[in-house]
């Protein structure tokens, strides 16, 4: 997983606290603004392909966080 799907899914999560740890507070809370505008405008044609972006980004967490889950359940 890279470091961008991980702070794209912290930002779509809200989860400022880690955001912080990962980038610190100005960075957090800018990363959060954009992502919050970027969602607010999905039917925009300019921001259309960057939520597809984001949305691949998502499920790239969601299957790394599923992949490690079963390998520490088969522990």
């Amino acid at each position: 997983m890279s470091k961008m799907s991980w702070i794209s899914y912290l930002c779509e999560s809200n989860n400022r606290e880690a955001l912080i740890e990962e980038v610190g507070v100005e960075l957090a809370d800018e990363f959060l603004h954009a992502h919050y505008q970027m969602r607010d405008n999905r039917d925009n044609p300019a921001y259309s392909k960057l939520n597809k972006i984001h949305d691949e980004m998502q499920k790239e967490v969601k299957h790394e966080k599923m992949s490690s889950l079963r390998i520490h359940s088969s522990k």
